[in-house]
This record gives structure tokens, sequence and C-alpha cells, in this order.
């Protein structure tokens, strides 16, 4: 099985984005203008033989952050995570209210990790 956090990490690191699973990337002037920010939230047997897993279905979150217009950034965090082997399961608008500094857009991948 592959660590998927080493994974995503150095699959975004192609985008030159600061990106960070489960925090905040920090910088000495707070946060970045645009960043991105993942987790596993969960995993699942997606194919079993003889009461062993053989293949599991591993979902992770990717959370866009962006001060203006994030299009881009979305279509390539898409596009490398689909070129390593993730199948986009959804795609939203996280709701902005008064007093966020960062738009948010959430994807969801699914990853097929074999044994």
């Amino acid at each position: 099985m592959r660590d998927i956090v080493d994974l995503v990490s150095s699959t975004l690191t192609s985008i030159g984005v600061k990106s960070a699973f489960q925090s905040y990337p920090s910088g000495p002037n707070g946060l970045p203008s645009e960043y991105v920010t993942f987790l596993e939230y969960t995993s699942n047997p997606s194919l079993e033989a003889a009461d062993k897993e053989i293949e599991t279905e591993r979902l992770i979150q990717v959370n866009v952050w962006s001060k203006g217009n994030y299009y881009q950034l979305v279509e390539d965090i898409r596009k490398v995570l689909e070129q390593t082997g993730f199948q986009r399961t959804s795609e939203f608008d996280a709701p902005y209210t008064d007093g966020d500094s960062h738009y948010n857009k959430v994807l969801r991948f699914a990853f097929f990790d074999e044994y």
C-alpha cells in the first residue's frame, strides 16, 4: 500500500502552489493568496479474495483556497492527480461567508491502491 500523503504531496509539488496535509501552510506573512490542503476521508476494501484485501479504495479531499479566481489552479490540480491515477468523484464550491479570507473549492478523488 502506498503512502497517500507522500503521493498527493509529491504530485501537487509540480503545480507550484503550497500544499499541506490536514493543516494550513505557514509563511512569514500569514497564509499565501493561493494554497491547497488535503486529507484522506475514508478508505475501504474494494476487492477481496480468500478473505484477503487485494485492493483498497482510498478517498481523498483536496481543498483549493484562493483570494481570487481559482479556475486555472483547479484545472491544474485535476490534471496532475488524474495523470497519477486518481479518479475525480465530485467537486463543489464551499460557501463563502463574511470574514473568510479565501474562497474554497472542494475536489474529491478516489485512488485504487493494490497490495
